[in-house]
């Protein structure tokens, strides 16, 4: 019998059917998806962005992917956190993400890195990928995220969502004879701080912006680089609900990526925590009241119990004799705080140091509770609810 023709096709059958409504497009191309396999991403953080961003980047086949997070996977994220399950609630999100992605594509190499991203691992963990996608919320990371990769010259593609908002952009590289601008030059210092647990955000905001990461990740590496500086702005009640401006190139008097730069590969240098923005509020003090302590006074007609929490999450749940006074409102009027012995409690514990320390500079005698609500819960009531 004759032997038939074997012809070495550069996917797998299966690649060609899974890949196929891409590979028809002019832009991407059998070259495109081959660039794709060979590419090396990673994406830190593995929740409300990086869980959109993980699945377009994943589903679409890129080869490497590493994915850094610390954390586990709680209740409250799986609203916006897609790729996590009521089941995994208590794993590790870059583990629980690794079992997702492979139920959608087994092909790419998944790496979960399960340790915090540091100024003493970023510029190992970091080295060697093609493009890293920031899909954090601290500040201190988005700089520590963004000097790594200036350090190592890679590509990055940043994003940010809270509340109804959101915004991602590339920092980094080229875009032809025009150097990018890195995050540091375009935002020099560190903004507002606002955390999803604290402020809120809507889930199909970071399915958007995330989606949006994907996007300019995946152009990337089937583009050579040739994307243009732009920032893309969402807003859910916008019209247009998404605007996208031109960014300046970068700076020359970037600290990061300026031609006299200060920030070097010794992301460990004593001062380095300031440029990343984290400074203490305020200092702690020796007479915080734990939640113990505060069970014994809670209702006594000399002390007054106050949260500091917005009305809205007051009205969420609440505990027994306390008056809600919301933090701004003591900031700006320290005297409207009833008088008696103040004690300040507020969800986990920071607000409630700034009123205390607001009202002792009043001239006021005032703790707070370490640990907040949170604690009360975990310590002195289970059934108090956590949200």
């Amino acid at each position: 019998m004759e032997q038939q023709d074997q012809h070495e096709w550069p996917l797998s059958l299966d690649e060609y059917a899974r890949y196929g409504r891409q590979m028809i497009m002019s832009e991407w191309g059998l070259d495109g998806q081959l660039g794709l396999r060979k590419a090396r991403v990673a994406v830190v953080g593995a929740g409300g962005l990086g869980c959109p961003a993980l699945q377009y980047i994943v589903g679409s086949g890129a080869g490497d992917v590493t994915i850094i997070d610390h954390d586990a996977v709680s209740a409250s994220n799986l609203h916006r956190q897609v790729l996590h399950t009521t089941e995994r609630v208590g794993m590790n999100k870059a583990l629980s993400a690794c079992i997702s992605l492979k139920s959608i594509n087994p092909h790419p190499t998944l790496n979960p890195v399960t340790e915090p991203l540091t100024p003493t691992n970023a510029l190992t963990v970091l080295r060697d990928h093609d493009v890293v996608l920031d899909c954090t919320d601290r500040p201190y990371t988005r700089y520590l995220i963004n000097d790594a990769c200036v350090r190592l010259s890679i590509p990055l593609v940043s994003g940010a969502a809270l509340g109804a908002a959101g915004q991602w952009a590339v920092y980094g590289g080229s875009f032809g004879a025009t150097k990018r601008a890195c995050y540091r030059c375009l935002w020099p210092k560190p903004g507002p701080s606002g955390r999803c647990e604290k402020v809120g955000v809507w889930g199909p905001v970071t399915g958007m912006v995330g989606s949006g990461m994907a996007a300019e990740a995946l152009r990337l590496l089937t583009s050579g680089n040739g994307v243009k500086s732009s920032l893309h702005i969402l807003h859910m009640g916008g019209s247009p609900m998404v605007r996208t401006v031109g960014m300046r190139p970068s700076s020359v008097k970037c600290v990061a990526c300026g031609p006299n730069a200060t920030i070097t590969d010794d992301l460990e240098r004593e001062d380095y925590a300031a440029l990343c923005g984290e400074v203490s509020v305020v200092p702690e003090v020796d007479n915080r009241m734990s939640v113990e302590g505060l069970r014994k006074v809670v209702g006594a007609p000399e002390v007054i119990v106050v949260d500091t929490r917005p009305p809205h999450e007051y009205s969420i749940c609440s505990l027994p004799h306390t008056t809600n006074i919301p933090l701004a409102s003591i900031l700006a009027s320290p005297e409207e705080v009833p008088p008696g012995r103040a004690i300040f409690i507020c969800q986990r514990g920071n607000d409630s140091q700034i009123a205390a320390a607001a009202l002792r500079q009043y001239g006021r005698e005032a703790t707070d509770v370490r640990g907040g609500l949170v604690a009360w819960s975990h310590k002195i009531d289970p059934h108090f609810p956590l949200y």
